[in-house]
């Protein structure tokens, strides 16, 4: 018997998913390496986290620790890193100097008091299911929000990072103001020094492999100020404070102040409500980005999660530390380092309580301006320019819900300020709904018959959007069909609830009407990750009557509306796009120009990593026994969230009922390692230098086969990343951004000797 049918049968097998609970502590080796990684981060992390927050440097510590003893027995997710966060640094800084009355001293341990009654709302709010509420809140203000955030930290760090007085402030206008007056204390000799770690940490960042990758690079920074912190003995003013022992840093909150202060009483309701609801908004925004990041493409539970958050907040307000939240910096961090379980966490809290017991000596060395420099690069990848002109390649409507957002926080606080973000984007959808006024002035629109609709428009933002529901078809052919109209973020969670009573494996028709008159950009994005979760599951999905919409900008993801009245110009072909026609001609493929969101249908393993995925330029049709696609694609990847990194596709697409080979991928050297979660390494005299392969477990080597044109084209063609995943190949230059034509066509003309062979 060949070889050839068990190799089949290994390609179909599914891979296995690590279990959550105690079941996972069989994967203990991988969460431990992970943890240790991720305790590195956190230590200075979390330790500016509390210094930006206005709190004890050792209150971050705190928070960490005890997130990460906590969170692995509440469950929830499976990979995430829950502790302090960056991002809700000014918002426990505004909430110390309200509570205390501009007195950090005298609000910390009030604030303490907020944060333990935040912890309790969230498990009350969790049992009533009250996280899935979060995902309503529409994705550009909370972009928005994130961006005012990174702006106002980078504010109120420049003094510490230049060696200059820091006085703390609510608004971050008033920080602005007294810029002047506190860099006048700066310290030349400081200044270099921090101005060194900012530089450090851009420089580490842009690593891209090696030994130094693995590192983090706060750790980096962090060392090599103490360094210098030594060489230029700095005093005790100039470097974090952390007490004698580790007892001494517990704090309890003061219950009996807030008790005794009726007049404190609203602003501390007004404190526990915005924690409770940036809290809960940027929880389940790191749960979602990071579920999409796990290997194995589990999902979390956002109740769980919320419930989660809960208790270890009550108990981190108790003992003295900050807010917690699900954290998607160390979250990438850990799995990059290989975590398969929640227990990764747990190793590292492990790691931190020992840190922080055994090196307060070495911690209390650690210079503010090195912290700073940590803290303003944090800040910068919230805020950076390509942010804004991702915005704006949104379209116009996102940028000013997105602008107005980030203006109307610093010019308030994050509450007030997120809550203007939210009515922008209301009284946008609602003009963009509304007939034009000129109807109304010109007699042709009764006011009473506007005001109307003007009713009838807002309130339909919020009701489900599925206007029937019906079976067509029998058999194989059964097809359930949701007939909509508009649908939007604040609509979203009603038509996600009759989405789940459908059975997953059935398929799905969704039917956009002519009542259907807009939908937004947060409603698009989902509509694109159910395409593809239904890609993933080879579950027949379909969207009629999105193409009659016009698009608000060429991004895939931007908002449409459907207007008779708006018509639609096609902008000339750039010389790429005619360059790529010409191919689609010589080729005999059809070819589309408009941008398209990825769909990884095959579910490709480069294809899982980076955000923001997206087609053009897309040639398609037969090849062989089966298709092609080539595309020229774009994605954003870490660190640069923002920045759009592009390469030219070749998709080989496999016939309906053709045999699998097995999965396999092939990199050039060190490329992608990280990600290669489920296959292992393996040797291989046929594949030409630097290229590496990588299987799945188990696979006898008698069972694969590389195709002598892969080989010829790595050779001649290479360096080249090839993929095979059920029965599809992706391959790529993985060197070279978008390819020129030529070599497009060579790559194509070199697999199609192969497609023919496996054809006959």
């Amino acid at each position: 018997m060949s070889a050839r049918p068990a190799a089949a049968e290994l390609a179909r097998a599914p891979q296995e998913v690590p279990a959550s609970g105690f079941a996972g502590l069989a994967h203990w080796r991988y969460d431990l390496v992970a943890g240790l990684q991720v305790a590195l981060l956190w230590t200075p992390f979390s330790l500016g986290v509390a210094l930006a927050s206005g709190a004890p440097a050792v209150s971050g510590l705190i928070s960490a620790i005890v997130a990460g003893l906590l969170f692995p027995f509440l469950g929830g997710s499976h990979v995430t890193v829950s502790g302090p966060a960056a991002a809700l640094a000014p918002m426990v800084l505004w909430g110390i100097l309200t509570l205390g009355q501009g007195d950090l001293a005298a609000g910390y341990p009030l604030v303490l008091v907020a944060i333990v009654l935040t912890g309790v709302l969230q498990v009350v709010l969790s049992l009533v299911r009250a996280g899935q509420y979060a995902s309503l809140l529409p994705t550009t203000v909370v972009e928005g929000m994130l961006a005012a955030i990174g702006i106002i930290i980078i504010v109120r760090q420049i003094p510490p990072l230049l060696g200059a007085e820091s006085v703390a402030a609510k608004s971050v206008l008033v920080a602005i103001l007294a810029l002047p007056q506190q860099l006048a204390t700066a310290q030349p000799i400081i200044a270099l020094l921090g101005i060194a770690s900012l530089a450090l940490m851009f420089l580490l960042n842009l690593r891209s492999s090696g030994f130094w990758k693995r590192l983090p690079a706060a750790i980096i920074v962090t060392l090599f100020g103490i360094a210098a912190g030594f060489l230029l003995d700095l005093g005790p003013q100039l470097r974090i404070r952390m007490p004698e022992s580790f007892l001494d840093a517990l704090h309890l909150p003061d219950f009996a102040g807030i008790l005794a202060r009726p007049d404190l009483w609203g602003a501390l309701v007004v404190v526990v409500v915005t924690f409770t609801l940036i809290d809960g908004v940027e929880s389940v925004a790191s749960v979602k980005a990071v579920d999409r990041l796990d290997p194995w493409r589990r999902v979390s539970d956002p109740n769980k999660t919320l419930r989660a958050m809960g208790v270890c907040n009550l108990c981190s307000g108790m003992l003295g530390g900050l807010t917690i939240i699900p954290n998607a910096v160390p979250s990438r961090a850990n799995i990059d380092a290989g975590a398969r379980t929640l227990w990764s966490n747990l190793f590292s809290g492990l790691f931190l309580l020992l840190f922080t017991l055994a090196l307060p000596w070495l911690l209390a060395r650690i210079p503010l301006a090195a912290i700073a420099g940590i803290l303003i690069y944090i800040g910068w990848r919230l805020c950076e320019p390509a942010l804004f002109a991702r915005m704006l390649a949104l379209g116009l409507d996102r940028f000013i819900v997105f602008v107005g957002t980030v203006v109307a926080i610093l010019m308030t606080d994050l509450l007030v300020g997120m809550l203007i973000g939210i009515a922008i984007e209301l009284v946008l959808l609602v003009y963009l709904l509304m007939p034009s006024f000129r109807y109304v002035l010109t007699g042709r629109l009764e006011l009473g018959t506007a005001m109307g609709l003007l009713a009838r428009n807002f309130a339909g933002l919020f009701k489900s959007p599925v206007i029937k529901a019906r079976i067509e078809g029998e058999g194989p052919d059964r097809t359930h069909v949701l007939t909509l109209g508009s649908l939007v973020g604040f609509n979203l969670l009603p038509f996600e609830k009759t989405v789940k009573t459908i059975p997953a494996r059935e398929a799905l028709t969704l039917r956009f009407t002519e009542s259907a008159r807009i939908v937004d950009h947060t409603a698009v994005e989902f509509l694109q990750h159910l395409e593809e979760e239904a890609a993933t599951a080879d579950r027949r999905f379909a969207i009629e009557g999105l193409e009659s919409f016009f698009r608000f900008s060429p991004h895939p993801a931007a908002t449409r509306m459907q207007d008779t009245r708006i018509g639609q110009v096609r902008a000339e072909r750039d010389a790429r796009a005619r360059e790529m026609a010409e191919l689609a001609a010589r080729l005999g493929l059809a070819f589309e120009g408009e941008t398209r969101a990825t769909i990884n249908r095959w579910d490709f393993v480069y294809l899982r990593r980076g955000e923001q995925r997206q087609d053009t330029n897309i040639l398609t049709g037969a090849w062989g026994d089966g298709r092609i696609r080539i595309v020229d694609y774009g994605h954003t990847a870490a660190p640069d969230y923002h920045v759009v990194h592009r390469h030219t596709l070749l998709i080989f697409e496999p016939a309906e009922g053709a045999p699998r080979e097995p999965d396999l991928v092939i990199t050039p050297g060190h490329y992608m390692e990280r990600y290669m979660t489920l296959l292992e390494e393996r040797s291989s005299a046929d594949l030409p230098p630097p290229h590496r392969l990588y299987l799945p477990p188990g696979l006898p080597g008698e069972a694969l086969r590389i195709p002598a044109a892969w080989r010829a084209a790595l050779a001649e063609l290479g360096p080249l990343y090839i993929e095979r995943r059920r029965g599809a190949v992706l391959l790529f230059a993985p060197f070279r951004a978008l390819e020129p034509i030529e070599r497009v066509e060579a790559l194509t003309r070199a697999f199609e000797a192969e497609r023919r062979a496996a054809a006959a």
